[in-house]
């Protein structure tokens, strides 16, 4: 059986948890894309049974910390560093500090999922090799779960149409993160996943809308929303994905 999601709890529980916590991110960032973690979520409780489950995080640690909250599953939160996990491990969450590029996996078969939200956009290097080590993290047939912004997305066209630059330079990061330095296609993304050796992975197109912060591109946004209609425009791509039984 599928959990049941938490709709009419999920402001609350965001807004106490998530926008007033202490995460890498300016403050107001988090109330502009609820609509990705709900979307998240939302996969999650339809993949999930109702009994709690070992859950990774790689990242930030919003999404375990939600699933704390709403269903106490045993959490652990991965990153490079930060001051977040600190407050992370004040709400009761495991932590490790984690450099994906550098280091191998400090886990063994343990995770039954394990999210992969907004990160390997970040990574300098093919990203099969990273899902390599959370393959071999996860318990044989466990999910993961990745979001990561669409190539073709619309914002990208209109930045390459005024010459502006998409990517962050290529570097090994240290100990901070980099901004994005590569983004992936369905075709791409799928390859990637293949080569890893993960298991019935599934592709999908999203729109989770949000309001940029620059007056001119919010207006844009909106302006050119319909196109959304059109799958390959959409901003995000959700890959989910099982390690081999």
């Amino acid at each position: 059986m599928t959990r049941p999601y938490p709709a009419k709890q999920f402001d609350s529980v965001y807004d106490t948890f998530i926008c007033k916590g202490t995460f890498n991110e300016e403050p107001d960032y988090y109330p502009r894309y609820r609509s990705r973690y709900e979307a998240l979520l939302e996969r999650y409780c339809e993949l999930a049974p109702e009994t709690p489950l070992r859950v990774l995080d790689i990242g930030g640690g919003q999404l375990g910390l939600l699933c704390k909250q709403f269903w106490n599953d045993e959490i652990c939160v991965a990153d490079i560093g930060g001051e977040h996990l600190q407050y992370l491990q004040s709400q009761g969450v495991e932590t490790v500090q984690w450099n994906l590029c550098r280091d191998e996996s400090p886990f063994d078969a343990e995770f039954d999922v394990i999210f992969f939200s907004e990160v390997i956009e970040h990574l300098p290097l093919p990203v099969h090799l990273v899902l390599e080590k959370l393959k071999r993290s996860l318990k044989p047939g466990g999910t993961l779960i990745c979001s990561t912004p669409n190539l073709y997305r619309l914002r990208n066209i209109v930045y390459m149409a005024l010459g502006k630059r998409i990517y962050d330079y290529f570097r090994i990061p240290e100990n901070q993160g980099l901004g994005h330095v590569i983004e992936y296609s369905v075709d791409h993304l799928q390859w990637q996943f293949e080569q890893a050796g993960l298991k019935n992975c599934q592709i999908e197109f999203c729109q989770m809308h949000h309001s940029p912060n620059d007056p001119i591109f919010r207006v844009l946004y909106w302006l050119g929303s319909p196109l959304f209609l059109v799958p390959r425009f959409r901003d995000n791509l959700v890959a989910i994905a099982q390690s081999p039984a």
